[in-house]
């Protein structure tokens, strides 16, 4: 019974270890360029939309953030209404500093958007290099 508890804390993380196969193909250049696009894209989704972390979504009311465990960059947590705050806010017209504050409010969820933001320009890079035929 505990190793199967072991094992699905740690499939909780599988974006967390496709973003570090994909990173060490780049370092070691054992992977193609497709692979490591594949990789870095599903980490991408995975820090956006899984990676656990704290929900920080506005309480209504008061002028606190959320404090339960969230899930993603982009989601809230189990409430109804924080669950897709953060995306509406994105889409919405809104300020810089307002989504910079929205993605880097911890250091959990800062962590998890600069790793998102990596995994996007890595899979932009493995695309072009794929497309162009150098790698």
């Amino acid at each position: 019974m505990a190793n199967k508890k072991r094992t699905n804390s740690l499939w909780r993380y599988w974006g967390l270890i496709a973003f570090v196969v994909a990173m060490t193909g780049w370092l070691t250049a054992d992977f193609g360029p497709l692979a490591i696009t594949g990789l870095s894209a599903l980490s991408l989704l995975w820090f956006l939309f899984q990676a656990p972390v704290p929900c920080a979504a506005l309480n209504r009311g008061e002028a606190q953030t959320c404090r339960n465990n969230g899930r993603g960059v982009l989601r809230g947590c189990h409430i109804k209404q924080h669950q897709w705050q953060k995306l509406k806010g994105l889409v919405v017209r809104r300020r810089w500093r307002e989504i910079s504050a929205d993605l880097f409010p911890n250091a959990t969820t800062s962590l998890a958007s600069m790793g998102a933001i990596v995994a996007l320009l890595s899979s932009i890079i493995g695309l072009v290099k794929s497309l162009t035929g150098k790698g």
